[in-house]
């Protein structure tokens, strides 16, 4: 298998990806903010919670943006170091990504959204807080279909970019394995919780969990120790025929 030299610009730029693998955790950050002032109480007492900690609550959706302009930069990042590997395959990775960078948007949206709903119904009689509670509640189930799809985007472009890894032997073998696998199985489950959605929690913690270990891992293998040259591939590749 003939594999391109990798270039000092390639290893920049996958150092850059390494990088951007630890930004976009700020989508999760984001969520857990948000999950913590929400909480589990009825629509008023979650408004009541908004209403007091109103900035804490922007700054969580504020994180999900920050996650979400991280995806875009750490896709540019990787489809520049595995251009050189398969152009094709990975211009498809990165409209994947950026798909999922989209749908993330909106999601964000939506979160905004939902904020001024809670913001107002701490200032409305009760009947109108009953139709801003019905409303509030269609706007977060789309919002959570939302990131649902926008996963399934990400997996698709996760594997692919795992794939070319896997192909091209720029990182260790066992971890675009693991990267390729979990990606696979992320996308299974969250496609899986949209035709079962009784069962989406368990579903979506089957498919996350793997994958959120591997992506730092990566990250930070590329980040430290960029990606290998062309000896170091050739008997990587080799070892492997």
């Amino acid at each position: 298998m003939a594999v391109p030299a990798a270039e000092p610009s390639q290893n920049a730029y996958a150092r850059f990806a390494g990088l951007m693998y630890f930004f976009t955790v700020f989508d999760v950050t984001g969520v857990v903010i948000i999950a913590r002032i929400t909480g589990s109480g009825n629509f008023l007492d979650t408004a009541h919670s908004v209403a007091a900690s109103e900035t804490l609550y922007r700054m969580g959706l504020l994180c999900g943006l920050v996650g979400t302009m991280s995806t875009i930069l750490l896709a540019i990042g990787l489809y520049i170091t595995l251009k050189p590997v398969d152009g094709n395959l990975a211009m498809i990775a990165l409209l994947f990504r950026l798909a999922e960078s989209v749908i993330g948007g909106v999601v964000i949206v939506l979160g905004f959204a939902t904020l001024q709903i809670y913001l107002d119904a701490n200032q409305t009689a009760a009947s109108d807080a009953n139709q801003l509670s019905t409303l509030a509640n269609l706007i977060s189930r789309t919002a959570a279909v939302g990131i649902n799809i926008s996963v399934v985007f990400f997996s698709v472009g996760s594997a692919t970019f795992m794939y070319l890894f896997l192909r091209s032997g720029y990182i260790p073998l066992i971890l675009a394995t693991w990267g390729l696998l979990a990606s696979l199985l992320c996308m299974i489950a969250f496609v899986a919780s949209l035709l079962i959605p009784q069962s989406a929690e368990l579903l979506t913690g089957i498919g996350g969990v793997p994958i959120g270990i591997a992506e730092p891992i990566i990250g930070a293998w590329l980040l430290i120790r960029g990606i290998r040259t062309q000896g170091a591939v050739s008997e990587a590749v080799g070892s492997r025929a």
